[in-house]
């Protein structure tokens, strides 16, 4: 690929999407520019997927999505700065900034497409910390299989406590992102989900009592922790935007900087401890539920059923499966692995590395094969598989069946012989470690090898005997 200047990139981006005056919001995820826009009939679809350094794009309820790979950071500033203040960065647009279609037009699916993408987009900047503490993890278990380090040992424990720490405080991360999401007092949010962790109320759960109850003003609450919890400041951080847009209103501006931050506070603390959090809670525990009778009953179907959806409903739900990561962490916590959430990931994301590396290597096209074996990088070492899903697969409709394929045969392999992964982030090779854990389980680290093993062998296979069209890539510049 030619050397992009970014900001000729951005202003072209920019002019494309019907310029700054049809954007409301500008944002990104790990792969792909994401822009807001007021009439999707201004933007010029086929002139974006024509620009060098663009992948390809998806519109999605007024969302112009336009897939770049690895430059996204740098095209992200660029358009930041082309676009000024004329569209607000670093969040989503609220719903009453009319971005999106009329509610009253949106079918169920639509309802729970919009949700999906706002969870993506709450979870999307806690990732990196996610995958930060994978690594972490799988650097104290190469020490500790070296002998350089002992558990007990006090550089082991703060290393530790620096991966365990993005776990437990995930509420408060969460709070920062959701109250960037929905348009309230990022520092008040935190401080919520700060309470919720804070210790006095963690021996009051340890304490317990013989109802399970303490009060709060009261009113009867329900005593459970809230490390590492998800859904429940999500809900608490949406009311709490619902409740300071109308405080706004009805407290005299003379005295709102002060007692409005002041009954925010206090009457979300109210409404999160005693019915928020443990609504948030019953919900996700209830998914959960589902996932260990699953997992207790057809353990070798768990995977391969949110596979064939993601492949089939969830392709129309670009980022959906960052609202499942909370069964990921409920997993973690209850029994010290994931056999599912991580496990989809698995499939879905090394299946595309070697794809797209048997593309490299078959394609006589060169722009193809290069983007192929950067892809594959991508994929493979960084747990990244866009680049290979929107410049290849989707480019050449007959690898999404090859790419389908490989990851339900891994997954239903995956179920029969349980495969575990024992920290979050286990869906590139350089992360395979998690598979063996600080528990050094080295018969399912085997396992996961020999699942990595079936995706290249499948991948390749499907490629080699299968015809596709590379047309759509030319040595052209």
């Amino acid at each position: 690929m030619a050397k992009i200047n970014f900001d000729e990139f951005a202003a072209k981006v920019v002019e494309l999407v019907g310029g700054s005056d049809n954007l409301t919001f500008v944002t990104h995820c790990a792969t792909r520019l994401r822009l807001n826009v007021k009439d999707d009939s201004k933007v010029d679809q086929e002139g974006l997927k024509k620009l060098n350094g663009v992948m390809g794009i998806e519109m999605k309820n007024g969302q112009c999505q336009v897939i770049v790979g690895q430059i996204i950071e740098d095209v992200y500033l660029a358009v930041s700065k082309a676009v000024g203040d004329s569209a607000k960065a670093g969040g989503t647009v609220p719903d009453d900034e009319g971005t999106m279609a009329d509610k009253k037009n949106k079918n169920v699916l639509e309802r729970f497409s919009e949700y999906l993408l706002m969870m993506s987009g709450i979870l999307s900047p806690v990732i990196p910390g996610l995958i930060a503490a994978g690594f972490i993890t799988c650097l104290l278990l190469v020490l500790q299989l070296l002998g350089l380090i002992d558990a007990s040992s006090s550089t082991y424990i703060i290393l530790n406590g620096v991966a365990q720490a993005v776990f437990y405080f995930m509420p408060i991360y969460v709070a920062y992102t959701s109250a960037l999401k929905f348009d309230t007092e990022p520092v008040l949010a935190m401080i919520l989900a700060g309470a919720m962790l804070y210790p006095d109320w963690v021996d009051l759960v340890n304490a317990g009592s013989a109802t399970g109850y303490t009060s709060f003003f009261g009113i009867p609450t329900l005593l459970t922790t809230y490390n590492g919890s998800v859904l429940q400041i999500v809900l608490a951080v949406f009311v709490m935007s619902k409740l300071d847009k109308w405080l706004k209103k009805v407290i005299p501006v003379q005295v709102r900087h002060f007692l409005k931050p002041f009954l925010l506070l206090t009457i979300m603390a109210i409404l999160t401890f005693t019915l928020l959090g443990p609504l948030g809670g019953l919900f996700t525990n209830y998914i959960y539920a589902f996932v260990t009778w699953v997992r207790a009953h057809v353990p070798w179907l768990a995977v391969t059923a949110i596979i064939v959806f993601s492949f089939t409903l969830g392709t129309f739900m670009p980022g959906f499966h960052m609202a499942l990561i909370p069964i990921a962490f409920a997993s973690l916590a209850d029994v010290g692995y994931d056999d599912l959430i991580n496990i989809w990931f698995y499939c879905c994301t090394i299946t595309p590395g070697f794809l797209a590396l048997a593309v490299a290597l078959k394609t006589k096209k060169n722009k193809l094969k290069q983007y192929g074996f950067t892809s594959a990088i991508s994929a493979l070492f960084g747990g990244i598989s866009e680049p290979t899903t929107y410049g290849i697969i989707y480019k050449m409709p007959q690898l999404y069946w090859v790419n389908a394929a490989s990851a339900i045969i891994t997954s239903i392999y995956a179920g029969i012989v349980h495969l575990k992964c024992y920290g979050f982030g286990g869906y590139s090779l350089t992360n395979i470690l998690l598979y063996m854990g600080t528990v050094q389980d080295t018969g399912n680290f085997t396992k996961a090898l020999i699942g990595v093993a079936i995706m290249a062998v499948v991948s390749f296979i499907g490629v080699f005997v299968t015809k596709w069209d590379d047309s759509s890539y030319t040595d052209d510049e």
